[in-house]
């Protein structure tokens, strides 16, 4: 069938807007970090990072909260997300900071200069310096963090420094996880390498 000049002009039209309409719905789909329930983790978009997502796909000063599988909760925010594709399979994200309150542990801030969001697997891995405080205390930079945003955990490796209570700490790795067979306390590994200058409180009255 013959297509004349003003329908093939109305379609490439309709197509203009409707295939940027198309590519927002699928990525706002794939951004609900949530497959099965056992997350509630979701981007939130404004109308103007929608409209941006449609022209460019990508998204300045987004927010992105949830549970893990774990009971932690999260929140964080970013300066620019950049999708891969529409629909992608990861996100590069500039200028991340956010907090993990542990279920059975404490509160951990991060923040970091850049970092990779694996929309498949919901592992967000920063890059750094990463800075890593927690609510007890505790401050480190490490060079990158892995978080499981859906199973839950951490993991700052390449080289973690910092200081805290109970003096200085160094080592190649950090790890925060629940014990074997679940339930507990968050337990924070301190693996290879490792160093610690001990500095007790004062004892002053």
């Amino acid at each position: 069938m013959a297509v004349g000049p003003g329908l093939y002009s109305r379609i490439v039209a309709v197509l203009k807007v409707g295939l940027p309409l198309i590519a927002v719905a699928m990525l706002a789909g794939l951004f609900f970090i949530s497959d099965d329930g056992r997350t509630e983790g979701e981007l939130v978009f404004s109308p103007a990072d929608l409209a941006a997502l449609g022209e460019g796909m990508r998204v300045t000063r987004p927010v992105f909260s949830g549970v893990t599988d774990a009971a932690d909760r999260f929140r964080f925010t970013a300066r620019e997300v950049m999708p891969d594709a529409a629909p992608p399979t990861r996100a590069e994200i500039v200028a991340l900071e956010g907090r993990i309150d542990f279920a059975e542990g404490p509160g951990v801030d991060l923040s970091a200069a850049t970092g990779t969001l694996d929309l498949e697997s919901q592992v967000l891995t920063l890059a750094g310096p990463v800075r890593v405080t927690t609510t007890d205390g505790y401050d480190f930079a490490a060079e990158r963090v892995k978080v499981d945003l859906a199973a839950g955990g951490m993991r700052a490796a390449g080289s973690v420094a910092g200081a805290g209570p109970m003096g200085r700490i160094d080592a190649a790795r950090l790890t925060v996880t629940t014990p074997e067979g679940g339930g507990g306390a968050h337990m924070f590994l301190f693996e290879e390498d490792v160093r610690l200058v001990y500095d007790p409180p004062s004892q002053g009255g």
